[in-house]
């Protein structure tokens, strides 16, 4: 749909019969007339009762002595404040007073009569009237000329609008202003409009699908939105209806967001954005109001697209969580997103887009068909993905020729969009502060490296006995990851503080891969348990250092024998427990046999790694005490030190970067650290200690 298609489009919807004319920003056009006649009062007001010149002001002293010299031929008392008089013809004629021109009125020009008028302010202690009447007295004895006055009343109404409107209008501003500024009760006097932000198509803001990388299989999935948007005839002639929403689903970071932006964008259709939280209030009933304004707004600017962010703050299955009696606002909010999403028309030409990392929560009657009819997946970028990712971020960067996105992107496996932004942004900062004159590798190296294990703890004194047992340690990850098959090359081993608590690293090349066999599985536990049974073969002691390896090698060993069938004593059962939530589990769905067998199994897999770790490292002591040397030496190995070290790597060919490595990253501390899951079907998975 062109622009002008959708400007008369838009003005045709406005002009409804049951509305009235209305103007193109939807307001009623009777408005217009009501501006035009508080224009015309003003001008008239202007024209006829706005003078040019002022009458002449004169002392109230000069004004009594004219009156007794003869001068003054009538004067009028207004409102007991004001003289208002007028000069005989023959003082004015004979020059004995000192007059203005004739007044100047912008419509009728000079008066007149207004030659030889004058005014003056009366003093509230003189009895002008009594002055007068004497003076009359005695002309008329002399056969003078005598004054002619009266009293008079003038009501300035328009002096009096204003005494009573500004002051009430300063009053009622100030009113608004505070109860906008007040919490919670702020916007109260629209508590239930919606609180979307409107992209419309006249805005500055203009992203479409140039600006978004990396999303190829999700972009085929969403230009189908922009032809229903754009062309909606040519999907309805044959009967069929148009989707009415959409939703997008993907780890933080994905670009849900950016993706529905780069919707709207293309399509070139007006598009609402707000989160889930937006109708979420203390208020009871605020939520349903503004999913109801919210629709109303979007069916008057239709073609349009409301995008929800983190439609999981309202969007989640009803009846979980309620305490007893409670009124659950949210349940309220979604019931009226649900009559909404099934109420309007499907050819109203509005498409509702939301976002959610978490669709395993969202209530089941949102996600059937006919509300939202389309689920696109977004997921991690892979390594072609990564460098077209990094190209657009590094864009309006200045960087040195050296720079490779293609070996940044193999360097940063795993690594979403926005851990690439951040990326980007980092190594922009440490050149700046380093006063280069453009990015170079080096300094991206340093950005993933801090970005992965965190920043350089240079001042963090650590003792030379503590020092030796984090080089042993990770001397063991890197000899036990070496010379088995199914784990990734080490790129880069560091003993170099980090980050909170890490005490020393090592950073490993992960393959980008979905499944893992048993065996795989199980050389990862025996590379994870290395640094501790490198550290009990050297000094016969355990330290709290390899707390989260422990922690690891548990949560995968408990997932191959209780979710993924890997025991033969169990056999091929999954009891699936964590349900792909890390929260506790209250209910486990066997006996206390079983539990007993369970745990017999996690045992003896530990055990079995165990022994396996220390027969590796024992067969390769020579290269576990050169490495720990050249790691208290010199701090930090890289690739191609650990090749002098350890010869060519058995299993895989050896891939050579700068010194430093991508997102899997071992980290040595005193003990305390997160722990990761037991197992990630994504590639590039963090491993803290």
């Amino acid at each position: 749909m062109s622009q002008k298609e959708q400007e008369k489009f838009s003005l045709d919807k406005k002009n409804d019969p049951k509305k009235g004319l209305r103007l193109p920003d939807g307001k009623p056009r009777f408005i217009v007339w009501i501006y035009l006649a508080i224009f015309v009062a003003l001008m008239i007001h202007l024209l006829f009762f706005v003078n040019g010149i002022e009458p002449n002001e004169v002392e109230y002293s000069t004004f009594l002595d004219n009156v007794s010299k003869g001068y003054i031929q009538e004067v009028s008392i207004v409102n007991d404040q004001l003289v208002d008089g007028k000069y005989t013809q023959n003082a004015i004629r004979d020059g004995l007073v000192e007059v203005n021109p004739p007044t100047q009125n912008l419509l009728t020009g000079p008066d007149p009569e207004s030659v030889g008028r004058f005014t003056s302010q009366m003093p509230a202690d003189h009895d002008l009237v009594q002055f007068l009447v004497d003076y009359n007295s005695t002309a008329r004895l002399e056969g003078n000329t005598e004054v002619i006055f009266k009293a008079e009343r003038r009501e300035d109404w328009l002096g009096g609008i204003l005494v009573w409107l500004i002051p009430l209008a300063f009053i009622l501003a100030m009113w608004v202003f505070l109860m906008r500024r007040m919490n919670p009760g702020s916007q109260i006097l629209n508590i239930g409009k919606n609180k979307a932000i409107l992209f419309d198509t006249m805005g500055d803001l203009k992203i479409t699908f140039k600006d978004v990388a990396g999303l190829e299989e999700a972009k085929e999935e969403v230009v189908e939105i922009i032809d229903f948007l754009k062309t909606p005839e040519k999907f309805t002639r044959l009967g069929g209806k148009l989707p009415k929403g959409v939703l997008l689903v993907g780890a933080p970071g994905t670009g849900k967001t950016l993706l529905a932006k780069a919707v709207a964008g293309e399509a070139e259709v007006p598009f609402f954005s707000l989160s889930g939280s937006d109708f979420v209030e203390m208020f009871v009933g605020v939520g349903a109001a503004r999913v109801r304004d919210l629709f109303k707004q979007a069916k008057e600017k239709a073609p349009c697209i409301i995008f929800i962010d983190e439609i999981d703050a309202i969007g989640r299955s009803r009846g979980r969580g309620n305490m007893m009696g409670a009124n659950d606002e949210r349940e309220n909010t979604l019931n009226q997103l649900l009559v909404e999403m099934d109420g309007f028309n499907t050819d109203s030409g509005v498409i509702i887009m939301a976002a959610t990392n978490r669709p395993d929560v969202l209530d089941s009657a949102l996600m059937r068909p006919g509300r939202f009819d389309r689920q696109i997946m977004l997921d991690k970028p892979d390594k072609r993905e990564r460098a077209e990712i990094f190209k657009v971020h590094t864009l309006n960067l200045i960087l040195d020729d050296g720079v490779n996105q293609e070996i940044l992107a193999a360097q940063t496996p795993g690594f979403a969009g926005a851990e690439i932004a951040n990326v980007c942004n980092e190594a922009a900062l440490l050149a700046a502060r380093e006063d280069k004159d453009a990015i170079d590798m080096d300094d991206f190296e340093k950005s993933i490296d801090r970005v992965i294990a965190g920043l350089e703890k240079k001042n963090k004194i650590i003792s030379p006995g503590e020092k030796r047992i984090v080089a042993y340690h990770e001397a063991g990850h890197a000899v036990a990851g070496w010379f088995l098959e199914h784990t990734d090359p080490v790129v880069k081993v560091s003993i170099i503080p980090r980050g909170l608590a890490a005490l020393g690293y090592a950073q490993y090349l992960p393959e980008e891969r979905y499944l893992y066999t048993r065996e795989a599985l199980i050389d990862r536990m025996v590379m994870a348990v290395g640094g501790r049974v490198a550290e009990d073969i050297i000094f016969n002691q355990i330290s709290t250092g390899a707390q989260n390896d422990l922690e690891r090698i548990t949560k995968m060993a408990y997932a191959m024998v209780v979710d993924y069938g890997m025991s033969e004593k169990l056999g091929y059962v999954s009891y699936n427990l964590s349900g792909g939530n890390d929260g506790p589990v209250f209910l486990k769905p066997y006996s206390d046999a079983t539990a007993l067998l369970i745990d017999e199994e996690v045992k003896a897999i530990i055990a079995d790694v165990r022994s396996r770790a220390r027969k590796l490292l024992e067969e390769h002591s020579d290269e576990l005490e050169t490495m720990a040397q050249a790691l208290l030496e010199k701090e930090v190995l890289g690739a191609r030190e650990l090749v002098e070290i350890l010869g060519p790597r058995p299993f895989g060919e050896y891939i050579e970067f700068s010194s430093v490595g991508p997102k899997s990253v071992e980290v040595s501390g005193d003990g305390a650290g997160t722990a990761e899951e037991e197992i990630s079907t994504e590639p590039g998975q963090t491993n803290s200690e």
